[in-house]
């Protein structure tokens, strides 16, 4: 196995195209994980561009390129997952049947540590350094939205119900609900991300905002658009009024959630939740 190293600039057109292809073939080759759009070309590329440090090796075998794992790499050697911070899904996107060694890559990385912390699952040579393991919440709607929502009905009947009715009682009380999938105003991506910074400072959180870096990755992403990658601006519209909106990213089977966020004053109406409903059913 032959392992190179690149800035995100200097990544062939072929080897972009091979990352995709892995990703595009990842649920038929087993492991379904891996099409995340955070493991993508382009979020590696975008947050590149706002932060230093960033590189990926790329491995080969037969002179073909058989795995890619992007990281940012520190004056000292002290490496971490890509965007780690904002990256809900990290690792090293391979091909079936790829076998690796986490301290021989980590050593043609010149790196002497990998920090990550959303690592990808089926990462077995790095997850003996994982500290725990955590259960992600999962919406499979690869049956359709009609099997979906049974089967959270039959679950959750409650949950459901109430949903539902809430999405109906905003409408009887505020006007006509419109849902729209791929918002393409950026005036409304603006919004959405005034209100998740209030969501921040009231929650007593870090407003993730509030650094430049973030606020620019996630203002190019919006701009970053092809058939194997999108940012999809999300929202819930009362009488042409935004309430809730959702920005995230999606690959060509996967939309990975983000950051959510709603008008406050519209709370009683659970939007965020009938915002996510219509999400899966678009």
């Amino acid at each position: 196995m032959n392992i190179t190293v690149h800035r995100p600039g200097d990544l062939t057109s072929a080897d972009r195209a091979a990352w995709t292809a892995l990703q595009s073939k990842a649920h038929l080759n087993g492991s379904p994980d891996l099409a995340n759009p955070f493991l993508s070309p382009e979020f590696a590329l975008a947050t590149g561009q706002w932060r230093r440090g960033v590189r990926i090796a790329v491995a080969y075998e037969g002179g073909e390129p058989a795995a890619f794992f992007p990281f940012q790499r520190s004056a000292t050697g002290v490496g971490r997952a890509i965007g780690l911070g904002v990256s809900d899904c990290q690792g090293l996107v391979h091909g079936p049947g790829f076998a690796w060694d986490a301290r021989q890559l980590l050593r043609a990385c010149g790196l002497v540590v990998w920090e990550f912390d959303h690592l990808v699952g089926g990462q077995g040579p790095f997850e003996t350094g994982a500290s725990g393991s955590f259960p992600s919440p999962v919406m499979d709607i690869d049956q359709g939205y009609d099997a979906y929502l049974g089967h959270l009905r039959e679950r959750s009947p409650k949950f459901t119900r109430t949903t539902l009715a809430k999405d109906r009682r905003l409408a009887r009380d505020h006007g006509a609900v419109r849902y729209v999938h791929d918002e393409r105003d950026p005036e409304v991506l603006a919004i959405l991300m005034g209100w998740k910074s209030a969501q921040y400072r009231r929650t007593g959180r870090s407003d993730r905002f509030a650094h430049p870096w973030i606020s620019q990755l996630v203002r190019r992403l919006f701009h970053t658009r092809s058939d194997s990658f999108a940012g999809i601006l999300s929202v819930l519209y009362v009488a042409d009024v935004p309430v809730a909106a959702h920005f995230g990213l999606r690959s060509e089977r996967v939309l990975a959630c983000w950051f959510p966020a709603y008008d406050p004053a519209f709370s009683r109406y659970s939007p965020g939740l009938v915002l996510h409903l219509r999400m899966a059913e678009a």
